[in-house]
């Protein structure tokens, strides 16, 4: 599940989309999400996050991005892999 969770975090998702792919409620997703985050293995997509790293200008979600301008509250949490994961799903583990 975790590897399959990793997987689809090559490309940033949100928590319904992931919950959706992985056929678990978003609650349960929420929870494996905070531990994996917590290792430092997955984060928020977006400028500022420890997990971003790309620049605004060339950003895929520079439309749902807190930095482009949008309010808050139309924002949905975008999660996508840090470097850690990006290393720990290439070795395999």
């Amino acid at each position: 599940m975790t590897r399959r969770l990793l997987e689809l975090l090559q490309h940033p998702r949100t928590l319904p989309e992931l919950a959706e792919a992985l056929g678990l409620e978003e609650g349960t997703l929420r929870l494996l999400l905070s531990r994996l985050a917590a290792a430092g293995y997955v984060g928020e997509a977006f400028e500022g996050s420890k997990a971003c790293g790309v620049a605004c200008a060339s950003c895929s979600l520079k439309r749902l991005c807190p930095a482009a301008g949008k309010p808050q509250a139309q924002i949905p949490t975008v999660y996508r892999l840090t470097e850690k994961g990006k290393k720990a799903l290439s070795s395999g583990a």
